[in-house]
């Protein structure tokens, strides 16, 4: 067996310079990002990465990324298998994680050693005013009851368009397109409880 030449070692040092200045960078960037194998098992997460799923690094390491991600629509999370298998570079879904939600951005990377992914997250910021007023409060306890507009008017004593505004106000401050969302980010927020029916 023959030794290293002096290029050889020299060529493993310049190499294992870079690898720890990548790892420094990732490390400090404020961005969520973690690198995947083709599978979707996470070799390395940042810390940003990390405090987004209420974690530490190391706890994130040989899991699989799917286990603490959610598409918000089924037919996101088949598209983006779907696209990973035919090599496709870029994909970005929406998604939902213990905590709050926001946008995957998958890409494939390769290089001499093989493939794999790159993956960063953007969360959806949460509305910093979450108070509502009493009858607010009253009107989100009822839709997500399911109660319909006209029959939450009748035990309020208003009128439809009285809750229909309020709905819109409220669906407006918190970001979302519909009641259904509304009342899912109402429980997300800690405004409704989950352990109590009917919902207040």
């Amino acid at each position: 067996m023959s030794e290293a030449t002096p290029d050889f070692r020299a060529e493993q040092r310049r190499t294992g310079v870079w690898r720890n200045r990548f790892l420094a960078l990732l490390d400090r960037t404020p961005v969520p990002t973690a690198i995947c194998q083709l599978d979707g098992t996470i070799t390395v997460a940042n810390p940003a990465f990390a405090e987004a799923l209420s974690t530490r690094p190391s706890q994130l390491r040989d899991r699989h990324v799917l286990e603490f991600f959610q598409a918000k629509v089924q037919r996101d999370y088949e598209r983006l298998v779907a696209g990973l298998h035919r090599g496709r570079a870029r994909l970005v879904i929406a998604v939902q994680f213990p905590g709050g939600g926001g946008e995957l951005t998958v890409q494939a990377v390769s290089d001499d050693e093989g493939s794999g992914l790159l993956i960063t997250l953007r969360i959806t910021p949460v509305p910093t005013d979450v108070h509502l007023s009493d009858r607010e409060s009253e009107i989100l306890r009822l839709i997500a009851g399911g109660a319909t507009s006209a029959a939450v008017a009748a035990e309020l004593g208003i009128t439809g368009d009285g809750v229909n505004y309020h709905l819109t106000r409220m669906s407006d401050r918190f970001g979302v397109p519909n009641r259904t969302a509304l009342v899912a980010r109402a429980y997300s927020l800690g405004l409704l409880d989950p352990a109590t029916w009917p919902p207040r």
